[in-house]
């Protein structure tokens, strides 16, 4: 079930796994996942911010006061969350905008956020049928004419290395085949699945990261297995780390090399 009038708020209270959750289990354990409370911060709402602007035309968003300290902040977010939107201090709301340009000024990030028949925020809801659970995924971009699904993602580093690191260290390659699965399952083909990096700091620069079908082939393998650990785990109501009954110290190699030379051996 594809739909297109779900909320960011909608969607996320749905219950069915998400790409987060399976990062969650692939990063820490089913444990953690299960215990899990989201909270966000500043960071995290420029990123949401950036979002909006590029795909929603900017309409979630407020400009704030300049700091988020005294009653001029608090009575601002109070309105903010009557209206459903998201508060920003001035110089973020600023920041969010200026970053979002980069993203048009880079060409090849702005074919994909330009496309005509671009689907933008849609919300995917299918059953995996090897695990049977739910699953929900919300693209930020799928291009059918191209068959090329998109995420925008802000970063510190958008260059092809800096950004492979942050690939791996946020378990982005899973969510890359999480959502081509779902999309799969939804009847979308996904022939590439690109994340659209643009810098969180000035000078903003951004550059599109095309994932390969090496890298998605050794996603999939980690995706499926954290699925199965929580179709198990929701099955027995048992919600492990993983971890053993304890753990024996050893002291690692790089300190016993240097041990070994300040003894002088």
């Amino acid at each position: 079930m594809i739909k297109d009038d779900l909320s960011n708020a909608e969607y996320h209270a749905t219950d069915a796994v998400s790409s987060s959750d399976v990062k969650k289990v692939l990063m820490e354990s089913v444990w953690h996942w299960h215990h899990a409370t989201y909270k966000s911060s500043p960071a995290m709402d420029f990123g949401t911010a950036v979002h909006d602007i590029r795909l929603e035309d900017g309409k979630n968003i407020v400009c704030g006061p300049a700091t988020r300290r005294g009653n001029a902040w608090k009575d601002a977010e109070e309105l903010a969350k009557k209206e459903g939107k998201l508060l920003l201090t001035e110089g973020d709301y600023n920041d969010a905008h200026e970053c979002s340009k980069a993203l048009l000024e880079d060409p090849v990030c702005a074919k994909q956020l330009n496309a005509e028949e671009g689907m933008k925020e849609h919300s995917i809801f299918v059953t995996c049928p090897i695990t049977k659970l739910k699953l929900k995924a919300r693209p930020d971009i799928y291009n059918p004419k191209d068959k090329v699904m998109s995420d925008l993602k802000c970063t510190v580093d958008p260059s092809p290395a800096g950004f492979l690191r942050q690939i791996y260290k946020f378990r982005y390659d899973a969510q890359a085949f999480f959502y081509s699965y779902v999309a799969m399952l939804a009847k979308l083909e996904v022939r590439h699945f690109c994340f659209l990096a643009v810098s969180n700091k000035p000078p903003y620069k951004a550059h599109m990261h095309n994932m390969s079908m090496e890298a998605m082939k050794l996603a999939e393998n980690d995706v499926m297995r954290a699925l199965k650990q929580i179709a198990e785990a929701k099955k027995t109501n048992t919600y492990e780390t993983g971890w053993d009954r304890f753990t024996m110290i050893h002291p690692p190699r790089w300190m016993e090399d240097k041990h070994d030379f300040e003894q002088g051996e």
